[in-house]
């Protein structure tokens, strides 16, 4: 299994992609990629639609 502590985001993105198949790959890959940014904010997976609409046009709203 390659070093994903060596790798860049860019790579490690690529390597999900195309290992998605591999589950142990994947989760290892993924394990990494996810502690690069510990402050970033997490969302319940069960967030309703309406919340998340207003999300993602909060984060538009910031882009301008």
């Amino acid at each position: 299994m390659p070093n994903f502590k060596e790798m860049s985001i860019a790579e490690l993105k690529e390597y999900l992609s195309t290992h998605r198949h591999d589950d142990k790959a994947f989760s290892a890959a993924l394990g990494e990629l996810i502690t690069r940014n510990r402050g970033a904010l997490r969302y319940p997976a069960n967030l309703p639609l309406e919340d998340v609409g207003k999300i993602i046009q909060e984060k538009l709203n910031q882009v301008d």
